[in-house]
């Protein structure tokens, strides 16, 4: 495969193209310095055959960190920790690659000390609230030997390579933008002085680092936003960079306000930014990369074997599998774990401040506290309950070496996941669902459909240990006439469409309620939402949210918010809001008020004084990443 074929990035080689795309982690301290957790977690990346690791964004200022434990590289007391970094990485056979940045604008306060964030100009992204103060010249100044002084800490530390961030709508691409940089000085006002910051920031860094050192850039080869940088001109910005000696282009694309192109959901089509990585190619003889939800073995190879780039960055796609490259190689690539695009880990949880994890794979960031060991005594594990938790579940305790039966009372195995892939933008979760059945039929774990374990058969059944993952039940709310024969659970909707009728009314609109409008409407229904909240799908992902919201608003979902269901009659369902009553003419009630713990058998299991654990919505109804991780966690434990 040209995948595993050697490639030059100026004088450094690297013995594959495969590229860990930098991602935030929030591993690092609150001073942004390097932890043993960072280590680990690069190491892994290494040791699964990428050939070279770019970490994520090492911050050059204060004032641009992005995120509270973002890593440093602005002062230099952090060489020692980097250097750690370094030989982790070199030592699993990797290459790796320092990425210096600044968040600009796209920033909070709370990350800043209170200070305003600073921009090319007083220009708030639309993303955030805050109008950022506009650079002075001598700050800009500043700033550029700052970019200089985080390469000489790279070069320090012993990184390989050095890359600017300039993409993603941070300060460089502040700079960049028509749209964010309105000033009249020599910074901006034409196309080339807009390039000025970037060609400092670059020249300061070859001084820091000398001409031959691998120095590539980041950039954002369209904004997606009308006015906004178009592949013309990222082709522009290429050629200037090749001009100015830089040595390779990872191209990517989006900004935080486009961020549905910058991380995208499993809704936005994979390989989704390979074309601008295609349209930069074609204007530099300098090695480009491609990023964007490149996410399968076989779309790398094909994009690399087409000529549209010479690289392959992937971030989440390694997050969900570091052994990635490694399987890919040996032809196993059906045992690869995929990224499904979901953002439940990593996007949501950095959002929220949180360290970055991933729903597919529990061990992310945990490489060193959660290792999978053979067991020290065989056991016979019951695992009730065949969702997602519970396959996972069934996973890791037959890697440990027990015997393992799975009991599913349905005719099919993944539980509400399997629901959730049901609508068309949410098909990539099936993928993960195949993987685990093709994992748990190569570990020899006894899958038992269409079984249900009741308190009355639990005691037949000879286990030492019992996994009680017997997932939810829909609620139903205390609303007259909800028995009536045209009310129907979402559930129900998603699996016999054919049961809904010309005209719907979604009772509840989190982000099933949404998920399940936005399926009937791609089959011709006409739907109205009714949610009692201000507002719906709250408690979906940022990015997904956006991307559904924009979805039901096109396909012509009514959406009343702040809104009571008092009663269901025949025709219609009686609304109230606002202290008014009005009855909405519908065919079919479909019900999205959330889930009910099927704890049942827990009485069962301690009478019996079986060792048992519980996992997932049976023991409190969440979503599928807390059942997924409760799951290989409780594998952990037996």
């Amino acid at each position: 495969m040209m995948l595993f074929t050697p490639i030059h990035i100026g004088p450094l080689e690297l013995k594959n193209r495969i590229v860990l795309a930098p991602m935030a982690t929030h591993y690092a301290d609150e001073t942004g310095a390097v932890t043993d957790r960072l280590k680990d977690y690069y190491a892994e990346r290494a040791r699964g055959g990428t050939g070279l690791i770019i970490v994520e964004s090492g911050y050059i200022h204060p004032l641009g960190r992005g995120g509270a434990r973002r890593m440093g590289l602005h002062e230099d007391r952090l060489i020692a920790g980097l250097k750690g970094l370094v030989e982790s990485v070199h030592s699993e056979g990797a290459r790796i690659c320092s990425q210096i940045h600044h968040a600009g604008r796209q920033i909070r306060v709370n990350y800043t000390n209170g200070q305003y964030p600073v921009s090319a100009s007083s220009i708030p992204a639309a993303a955030e609230a805050v109008v950022p103060r506009t650079l002075k010249i001598f700050e800009i100044e500043e700033l550029v030997e700052a970019f200089g002084r985080a390469a000489r800490r790279s070069l320090a530390a012993g990184f390989d390579a050095v890359l600017i961030h300039a993409a993603h709508g941070y300060l460089i691409h502040q700079f960049l933008s028509p749209l964010s940089n309105l000033r009249r000085d020599r910074y901006g006002g034409t196309s080339s002085r807009r390039l000025r910051f970037l060609r400092e920031i670059v020249l300061r860094c070859q001084e820091s680092l000398g001409k031959d050192f691998p120095l590539m850039v980041r950039i954002s080869a369209s904004e997606f936003i009308p006015g906004g940088i178009t592949l013309k001109e990222g082709q522009k910005i290429a050629r200037r960079l090749e001009e100015w000696g830089v040595k390779a282009v990872h191209v990517s694309g989006g900004t935080h306000d486009t961020a549905e192109m910058e991380i995208q959901p499993m809704a936005i089509p994979r390989g989704c930014l390979v074309h601008l990585a295609e349209g930069i190619k074609k204007a530099v003889r300098i090695p480009v990369g491609a990023v964007g939800r490149i996410v399968d073995p076989g779309m790398a190879e094909e994009i690399l074997q087409k000529g549209k780039a010479d690289l392959i960055a992937m971030g989440r796609a390694l997050l969900a599998d570091p052994e990635f490259p490694r399987k890919t190689q040996e032809g196993r690539w059906k045992d690869i774990r995929p990224c499904i695009g979901c953002l439940q880990g990593c996007r949501d949880h950095l959002y929220r401040g949180l360290p970055i994890t991933c729903l597919v794979n529990p061990r992310a960031g945990m490489e060193r506290e959660y290792q999978i060991k053979a067991a020290e005594k065989k056991k016979r594990v019951l695992i009730i309950g065949g969702g997602p938790g519970g396959m996972e579940a069934a996973r890791v305790v037959a890697l440990r070496g027990h015997e393992v039966t799975l009991a599913e009372k349905r005719n099919h195995l993944g539980g509400q996941f399997h629901l959730a892939s049901l609508p068309d933008g949410k098909r990539e979760i099936r993928v993960y669902l195949d993987y685990l059945t093709r994992q748990l039929k190569k570990l020899g774990v006894q899958i038992r459909i269409n079984h249900e374990i009741t308190p009355e058969n639990m005691r037949e059944v000879k286990a030492d240990v019992v996994i009680l993952a017997a997932g939810g039940s829909p609620l139903v709310p205390a609303i007259p006439g909800i028995n009536r024969q045209w009310v129907i659970p979402a559930w129900q909707a998603l699996e016999q469409p054919e049961k809904v009728g010309e005209k719907a009314a979604i009772v509840g609109a989190g982000s099933v309620g949404a998920e399940t409008a936005e399926f009937l409407l791609d089959r011709g229904r006409d739907v109205t939402l009714i949610e009692m909240l201000s507002q719906i799908a709250g408690d979906a992902e940022m990015i997904n949210r956006k991307v559904l919201l924009r979805s039901l608003g096109e396909k012509g979902a009514q959406i009343r918010v702040l809104t009571k269901v008092t009663g269901i009659l025949p025709g219609g369902v009686e609304m109230e809001f606002d202290g008014r009553k009005e009855i909405l003419p519908v065919d079919t009630i479909v019900l999205a008020v959330g889930t009910r713990a099927n704890d049942e058998l827990e009485a069962t299991l301690r009478e019996e004084s079986v060792e048992f654990y519980k996992i997932g919505d049976c023991a409190t109804p969440r979503k599928a990443i807390d059942a997924i991780h409760e799951g290989f966690k409780a594998g952990l434990r037996i």
